[in-house]
């Protein structure tokens, strides 16, 4: 064992996790590459070409991993040397990283999908999602960073141009690694940093010539990234306004070394904006929502405590789950009287009265259990506006579950 070798695990249970995943690679790399040929045009033909160095990188990488999983001797030719060489072949060819790295971080969300269901199939009682973040996260860290060295040093053999190497420099900051000695020339990081990441029509490309001189910006995949100093943030959202369907999420002012983090937090507002949990805007400010972007950092756990905590509502009709959500969490919020309730939504007070009533049928003392009503509160706050915005996926969920036991 490698990644996983301190686990509390058994080794048995995550060898045999690594066994079933493995049976599934082909699979699991059709869909990466379907995915990334559809996502990232640049990289389509090789995608669909089954000789190509990508169909090879995807398919060594997820082998690499589950013999680190497992403890399997590795067959492969060496996944360094082969993502250092991906890293090599686009600086020759005077591309950027950012559609390898879109590529890779498809090939780490398709992964984790089929981690999470044949965990959730498992019926030894372990639970090794938990162990497998940590592994998934450090070991697409691991390519990512391999893959930027092999550019950095074609690069450094090579007549580059300034804005390439501000590219470079930009992807460096969006993986967590940081500016290093030879970028101090290149760009004045600012005190307050935004990052702006833009949507990107097929017809249309904004216009950010008033901001790339004092901006870093790189392509991942259909999307812009640009780090710059919040002071450029007006001239960025001009540009994108200007444009008829070109969207915009910005972040809230970081320090360097929270770039990454800033741009999941905006590339989250995208998927939020599009499952209506918030309004789906041209420009998305992510200070006016960070809320929820925070509630809906870890998608599965909300799932998995909407199951356990909200059941009692979950198995309500449509209607009367509706209404009762909304009252409790207005309750929950605000613990005002039945009548101020009842002004905050709009019914009658004896209306609020009765669905209290209701509600401590179906949850009873845990009301007054303080840790309890801090984790409802939370899930409300984070699954009632999916709910009102039509997603059905939890109740689902709940009905599946109760068929099965039945």
């Amino acid at each position: 064992m490698t990644l996983l070798s301190q686990s509390s695990v058994p080794a048995e249970v995550l060898a045999g996790r690594a066994r079933k995943l493995r049976r599934l690679v082909p699979t699991v790399v059709d869909e990466i590459l379907a995915r990334v040929a559809h996502e990232v045009p640049r990289l389509a033909a090789l995608a669909e070409n089954p000789d190509s160095v990508l169909v090879e990188s995807v398919s060594t990488a997820l082998h690499r991993f589950l013999d680190d999983v497992d403890g399997a001797p590795h067959r492969d030719r060496g996944i360094e040397p082969l993502f250092r060489a991906v890293g090599r072949a686009e600086a020759a060819a005077d591309h950027d990283l950012g559609d390898v790295l879109a590529a890779i971080g498809i090939g780490s969300s398709v992964t984790w999908e089929h981690i999470r269901r044949v965990d959730e199939a498992a019926d030894d009682g372990y639970s090794i999602r938990p162990l497998f973040a940590d592994a998934v996260f450090a070991y697409i860290n691991h390519l990512t960073q391999v893959a930027l060295a092999g550019h950095a040093e074609a690069v450094q053999h090579g007549a580059v141009p300034r804005q390439r190497l501000l590219v470079r420099l930009a992807e460096r900051l969006l993986t967590g690694a940081g500016p290093d000695e030879e970028d101090e020339d290149l760009w004045e990081v600012p005190d307050t940093i935004v990052v702006l990441v833009i949507d990107l029509d097929e017809d249309e490309r904004p216009d950010l010539s008033e901001v790339a001189r004092r901006a870093l910006i790189v392509r991942h995949g259909r999307q812009l990234v640009i780090i710059a100093d919040v002071e450029h943030t007006p001239l960025v959202e001009k540009a994108v306004r200007a444009t008829k369907r070109c969207r915009l999420a910005i972040s809230w002012p970081v320090g360097v070394e929270h770039v990454p983090d800033a741009f999941r937090w905006a590339r989250r507002a995208f998927t939020l904006a599009r499952h209506g949990v918030i309004p789906d805007e041209q420009v998305i400010d992510c200070d006016d929502y960070r809320t929820q972007i925070w509630l809906h950092a870890e998608p599965a756990l909300r799932q998995r405590l909407c199951q356990e905590l909200l059941s009692p509502l979950l198995a309500e009709t449509p209607n009367s789950r509706e209404i009762l959500s909304e009252t409790l969490l207005a309750w929950l919020e605000s613990r005002d009287s039945a009548p101020a309730i009842a002004s905050r939504l709009g019914v009658h007070p004896q209306t609020v009265r009765y669905r209290w009533k209701r509600i401590n049928e179906l949850f009873g003392e845990s009301l007054h259990d303080p840790e309890f009503t801090v984790q409802i509160t939370m899930l409300l706050k984070a699954s009632v506006p999916l709910w009102k915005a039509g997603d059905q996926s939890d109740f689902e969920r709940f009905r599946a579950a109760e068929a099965e036991s039945s």
